[in-house]
């Protein structure tokens, strides 16, 4: 073990500029994903899905089913011009969603839309982006403590271990 009075000495012969506590994780997480939706990396990646989604059998099976529920439930009503048609339509929505059937179908939306693109399409383009952000991020810490112009630059080779 090196004594810690060396260690700083050492620190302040190199001239290396002073240890930044590394940023909490979900703080780092939160400025990813920022980044990333600044990109518009999510907004690409909903484009993506949304084009596939109707063409699905699990988006189509959902629809078919949903439909016949509404109408099954609209057949039991008569209408007449006194019909409350928003609370009639709170209640079918309310039915649909105690049903259940919204969750297993979006389920297997997800699995057929989502998960085919999560390994070859999204991950490469979300982990470019974050390497990206990461990059910048470096290169900003490294940028930030100012040194006075008579001082060197100090070397950032990986290899000092301090």
């Amino acid at each position: 073990l090196v004594p810690r009075r060396w260690r700083r000495s050492r620190r302040r012969r190199l001239r290396l500029p002073p240890r930044r506590a590394p940023l909490p994780p979900p703080e780092l997480v939160s400025m990813i994903v920022n980044h990333l939706k600044s990109q518009g990396l999510f907004d690409q990646f909903r484009r993506d899905c949304l084009a596939d989604v109707d063409t699905k059998p699990a988006y189509q099976n959902l629809r078919q089913r949903v439909d016949n529920f509404v109408s099954n439930h609209l057949a039991t009503h008569t209408w007449s011009p006194h019909l409350n048609k928003n609370q009639l339509r709170n209640n079918i929505r309310q039915q649909v969603l105690k049903s259940g059937m919204l969750e297993s179908g979006i389920d297997r939306i997800i699995s057929q839309v989502v998960d085919p693109k999560i390994n070859h399409t999204f991950r490469p383009q979300v982990e470019k982006a974050v390497h990206e952000f990461l990059a910048t991020l470096n290169h900003k810490e490294e940028a930030g403590p100012s040194t006075s112009p008579s001082e060197e630059k100090p070397d950032a080779s990986p290899s000092i271990c301090l």
